[in-house]
């Protein structure tokens, strides 16, 4: 049994003792009590929810880094191997105010991080998932901000059988440029090949391997 399975097998357990206790709270007349129990158990099982979305992705996300960052969360466009600017420790905030500037001097791209988010995607996501923008561009936030675009792209759907293998290898494709399009005349290529910056660095064989992880490990 894979450590990712003792885990979940933890976690029903858990959900299942908490939830014994809920229905002896709610038994009682103290409905103050029983409602706080209520509260702790489901933010509890949202929380380890959270967690397992990072474990499922975790292979498909280390994929994409390798070949967007060389898995650096300190990465900035034209520079992988960065470790001079500390994006990592950066209130979102001056995470912005940076690119704001690095394109003002002239620079073609404002991608940051382990995922090269560039300023629109990094804006839109602080909006979309409700962030302080005083929140530090760490490592976990990072990851949690790539989950989002997953999402975005169609990963429930994926994990739901709605959406093919292909369809969903296509979509990543359209959010980070250095994977193969999967589908279509030259299926291999960028989807921005030809904009004079960016081409596939992975095989079509390779982002299919990372996909099928997802519902392996879920």
């Amino acid at each position: 049994m894979t450590r990712k399975h003792k885990q979940h097998k933890t976690l029903i357990r858990r959900i299942k003792t908490y939830g014994r206790y809920l229905r002896k709270s709610l038994a009682s007349p103290k409905s103050i009590s029983a409602l706080a129990v209520m509260v702790i158990v489901f933010s509890f099982i949202l929380i380890k929810v959270n967690d397992d979305k990072n474990i499922y992705t975790a292979d498909l996300l280390a994929t994409i880094a390798k070949v967007e960052s060389n898995d650096n969360y300190n990465a900035y466009f034209g520079n992988a191997s960065n470790s001079q600017i500390l994006f990592t420790s950066m209130p979102i905030k001056d995470v912005l105010a940076w690119q704001d500037d690095f394109v003002a001097k002239g620079n073609a791209s404002s991608a940051v991080g382990r995922y090269q988010f560039v300023d629109s995607t990094l804006r839109g996501l602080v909006t979309q998932l409700k962030i302080d923008q005083n929140a530090i561009f760490d490592k976990p936030l990072q990851d949690k901000l790539a989950v989002a675009l997953l999402e975005r792209r169609g990963l429930r759907e994926y994990i739901d059988t709605k959406l093919s293998r292909e369809e969903f290898a296509h979509n990543l494709s359209k959010e980070w440029a250095a994977l193969p399009k999967a589908i279509g005349d030259n299926p291999q290529q960028s989807y921005y090949a030809g904009d004079g910056l960016n081409h596939a660095r992975l095989s079509i064989n390779e982002i299919f391997s990372s996909i099928d992880t997802l519902r392996k490990i879920n």
